[in-house]
């Protein structure tokens, strides 16, 4: 591995321990979703790159940051609807 891939898969490294330490802030203000887009624009990147992350939200998984579409609601893939003809009282 050149100095120059070590130096960058430092800096990736380095910009994710940033990214988590910001949205591990937010969560102890309440806010579990963070849009990945808006981060890494804050973070410095350009529009372009950001731009396939705007419908993306992070959030914390354990002691790692996952990445989910910003209009899914966590849980809600496991429900299973009543039948149609079924009373719910």
């Amino acid at each position: 591995m050149s100095d120059k891939t070590n130096e960058f898969g430092d800096a990736y490294e380095q910009v994710q321990e940033i990214m988590f330490q910001i949205v591990s802030l937010l969560n102890s203000f309440g806010i579990t979703d963070v849009n990945a887009g808006a981060l890494m624009k804050l973070l410095g990147a350009i529009d372009e790159e950001a731009e396939p992350f705007l419908n993306k939200v992070m959030f914390i998984n354990g002691d790692y940051l996952d990445l989910r579409d910003a209009d899914v609601i966590p849980g809600e893939e496991d429900f299973d609807p009543p039948n149609p003809g079924t009373t719910l009282h």
